[in-house]
């Protein structure tokens, strides 16, 4: 692509160059994207972005000559999620997604004037939950696109005007720029890395820029890649564990984490671990942190041959009959308490 970047002492990318043009961006203290110039030719346009306490984006609208702002779009979000953007003195869209704590969008109620009916618009996505099709009440596809690994599109086709702008999960692109903002960071699919270094440094990874390990399994909804936890604040997910020897290895930090992470899923705000062995191993090391990663709820499990989610995989852990022998059906939020040992147990 004849692609050419420029960082700052922060590790910010301040300059972007190719083929189509050249890119300037400007952060501020909080490492925020503040505005980028578009420069094409003779012709510069400017955006400017807008952030909330907790870091999220608010709005987003174009800079005049004077760098006054215009052409606003604004953005509510429920917790982390995009609950709605409102595109002012335009229309408005409403994001329902396809279970609690997941970011995979399920359906948009689009509103166009008031006094007027809404619509509602309904997601078809790929394994990971990136969008693919977008469908209206009479199942007419309005929306279709194909992806490259990183996020690219291979197509993109419209058959009547609904910018549908949701990539990755918990991704949003800007056409303006090319970049999809990913919550606490900028992604560029250009190169599949991020612009900015991970807010939570080296507990990310060594590489501050990655998005995730495999894109087409993994996600990183908030832009904070292989995140580390207290494993005091992740429960189980079974009542019974096989012997281990876990906790030695990762006592004397003989234990790879960035290749063996908990997979965790968050049920109504609490991070439930597949790979109990591990967490009691941490929680019997005494560590203070473990590295996780969040796995989508309605991603397909990969050991399942009936293309059962990894939800599903956990539900039916949840009712195994050795967790009934043991005390019982384990709750929807796990356990906060240390399995058992048995000679005969789930991983």
């Amino acid at each position: 692509r004849g692609l050419h970047y420029r960082y700052d002492e922060y590790g910010r990318v301040v300059e972007k160059r190719g083929r189509n043009g050249t890119q300037h961006y400007r952060w501020d203290a909080e490492h925020r994207l503040t505005e980028v110039a578009v420069i094409r030719g003779s012709t510069v346009r400017r955006y400017g972005y807008v952030y909330d306490a907790p870091g999220r984006r608010v709005e987003k609208h174009e800079l005049d000559a004077e760098g006054k702002p215009y052409n606003r779009t604004t953005f509510l979000w429920d917790g982390m999620r995009l609950a709605q953007e409102c595109r002012l003195g335009r229309s408005s869209s409403l994001y329902i997604y396809s279970d609690q704590g997941s970011h995979e969008p399920l359906a948009r109620v689009d509103r166009a004037a008031p006094g007027e009916a809404d619509e509602v618009l309904y997601y078809h996505t790929d394994v990971n939950g990136a969008p693919e099709e977008m469908t209206d009440g009479g199942g007419n596809i309005v929306w279709e696109a194909g992806y490259q690994v990183w996020g690219n599109l291979t197509h993109e086709k419209e058959t009547r005007p609904v910018q549908q702008n949701l990539r990755f999960q918990g991704q949003y692109l800007d056409r303006e720029t090319g970049l999809h903002y990913n919550l606490y960071r900028f992604y560029d699919p250009d190169i599949g890395k991020f612009i900015s270094g991970d807010p939570i440094s080296l507990r990310g990874g060594i590489n501050l820029y990655a998005y995730a390990q495999n894109p087409l399994s993994w996600i990183d909804p908030l832009g904070l890649t292989g995140e580390w936890v207290n494993p005091k604040d992740i429960n189980f997910s079974q009542r019974t564990i096989s012997p281990h020897d876990y906790a030695e290895i990762m006592r004397n930090g003989g234990w790879d984490w960035d290749r063996s992470p908990l997979r965790v899923i968050d049920i109504d705000g609490q991070l439930v671990s597949y790979d109990n062995r591990r967490l009691d191993a941490a929680l019997e090391a005494g560590l203070d942190k473990v590295k996780v990663i969040r796995i989508d709820p309605n991603a397909p499990h990969p050991d399942s041959s009936t293309g059962k989610t990894w939800l599903q995989k956990f539900r039916e852990r949840f009712r195994d009959r050795r967790n009934i022998k043991a005390g019982g059906i384990v709750p929807d939020k796990g356990l906060n308490s240390r399995p058992e040992r048995t000679s005969r147990g789930c991983k």
